[in-house]
This record gives C-alpha cells, sequence and structure tokens, in this order.
C-alpha cells in the first residue's frame, strides 16, 4: 500500500495475498474500465489477474491498446456466477475490481452496497461507464486522508503509470484560515513523502480553497480524464443524514470516478 516508501509493490509485500479479480461487468464502457484498471493494479503490486469469463475467451480485447502486454504476469478465467462472495473466500484475492452498483432506492443511503461489504475482506475498486477509456493522460486524487485515500493514492499511480499519465493530489480547504491551509498542506506532503523518487516526476499537489468540498471536486473532476477517490468514512446512518462527499461526486461528476473502498483492516 502507498504507507510505504515505494508505491510500486513487490512481490514479498503480496506474497500471501491472491490474485486481482475483475469481476462481471455489463456495460462495454465500464467493462473495459475495470479491466483496465485491474491489470494496471495486478502490474503494480507484481500478482497475477483473475478474470471473470462472462468478459469473452479473449481477455485482451477488453482493454485498451496500452494494456495489451505485459501488464500482468498471467491472466485466468473465472467462473463468477451472480455473487463473487464465493470467488472472494476461494481465491483470497488481493484487490476486487467492480462496476458500482447505483441504487436507485429512496432510502438506499440507509443500506451499505456491495463494495462496502465486500472490503471487510479485501480492497475493492468500483467503476462506472462514464467517459472514454482509451486515453487517460491525467487523473485526478481528491486527498481527505484515512486509509481509503490511501488506496486511492494507489491506484492513481498505477493508472497513471500504466498510461504515463499525470497525476495531482487535490485537497479542498472549506475555510481561509491559516490553520486549515496548514492543515491540508501537512496532509499533502505526508502522501507526497511515501511516493518513490521515481515516481513523484508525474505527481503534483494541489490545495484548493472553495465553501464546498464536494461540488469543488466535481468540477475539477470534468478536467481530468480520470478521478479516483476514497470512498465514505461515516457509517450509512451518517451519510445519510449529512450527506457524503464521495457519493455526491458519483452522482454529479460527468467524468468517470473510480471509488477505492480499502480493506478494513480492524
Amino acid at each position: 500500500m502507498i504507507g510505504v516508501s515505494d508505491t510500486q509493490p513487490t512481490n514479498e509485500k503480496y506474497a500471501t495475498a491472491g490474485p486481482c479479480v475483475l469481476g462481471p461487468i455489463g456495460d462495454g464502457t465500464a467493462r473495459r474500465r475495470a479491466a483496465s484498471v485491474a491489470h494496471a493494479l495486478a502490474t503494480s503490486r507484481e500478482l497475477d489477474l483473475m478474470v471473470s469469463t462472462e468478459l469473452s475467451s479473449d481477455h485482451s480485447e477488453q482493454l485498451p491498446e496500452s494494456h495489451r502486454e505485459s501488464h500482468c504476469s498471467s491472466t485466468t478465467g473465472i467462473e463468477t456466477g451472480n455473487t463473487l462472495d464465493p470467488v472472494v473466500s476461494r481465491h483470497n484475492p488481493s484487490a476486487l475490481v467492480v462496476k458500482r452498483n447505483a441504487s436507485g432506492r429512496l432510502l438506499g443511503g440507509l443500506f451499505s452496497d456491495r463494495a462496502e461489504r465486500l472490503s471487510t475482506t479485501t480492497d475493492v475498486l468500483t467503476v462506472d461507464g462514464r467517459g472514454d477509456t482509451d486515453r487517460i493522460a491525467s487523473v485526478l486524487v481528491p486527498i481527505a486522508g484515512g486509509h481509503h485515500s490511501q488506496l486511492a493514492v494507489e491506484t492513481g499511480l498505477a493508472i497513471a503509470r500504466a498510461n504515463d499519465a499525470a497525476v495531482d493530489l487535490f485537497h479542498v480547504i472549506e475555510d481561509d484560515s491559516e490553520e486549515a491551509r496548514d492543515r491540508g498542506q501537512t496532509l499533502l506532503d505526508s502522501v507526497l513523502a511515501t511516493i518513490s523518487d521515481g515516481e513523484a516526476d508525474r505527481v503534483d499537489t494541489w490545495l484548493y480553497e472553495a465553501p464546498n468540498a464536494p461540488e469543488a471536486i466535481t468540477e475539477q473532476s470534468n478536467y481530468y480524464d480520470l478521478t479516483v477517490m476514497g470512498a465514505p468514512t461515516d457509517g450509512p446512518l451518517e451519510r445519510f443524514v449529512f450527506g457524503s462527499t464521495s457519493k455526491q461526486v458519483q452522482r454529479e461528476a460527468d467524468s468517470p470516478v473510480i471509488v477505492a473502498h480499502a480493506k478494513d483492516t480492524e
């Protein structure tokens, strides 16, 4: 994970981890994006990749051209069916990449979604079907702190590495006090310090003053090819009452958003 000095993990770090798993994806754009993300993360972690056999017998066809060679040591087809729980139990994956569920229920915010449930045992990345998949030159990673942000940074860097893209680490200051600015800069500096010298050239940090963080992230995300952000840290009830930054960005952004649900280590 991003907590070590070298952001390109080694086999030793994930020696006991299972492969990355790409779950069943129905929509064409979401399918290609999920395949790209799964391949990039598998490559970064130097792990094998398992792909749902629902995609096709030729998995490389699901990838942008830049991802079709040398993006994981092997790709294996697996039967996933309608639920991923047996697959997760059987293979103990290092990470799982799936399409994000869009709940249409009035009280949907009161319930944990599939990604939150699965993240009790593995890292989970959710993708949507917005935007383009074949050209990623810029990645926005909003930073709010916490273990979900760490996975978002790792994922953003893995995707950027696979596409030779630039990464902006972005933190919103909702008041103009010197104390808030210092806290924000300290947070960005602490994340930047974990990135290796070889990766630092593609990374920039950005403090942005705005009265509303979700609106600021949504607005800025439209200037990037991809946004990778951490999942909500509050429980379902708190999100239902007070709202959630990542949930609002997911709903309102016009560009694609990947949400990182880091494995619950508690």
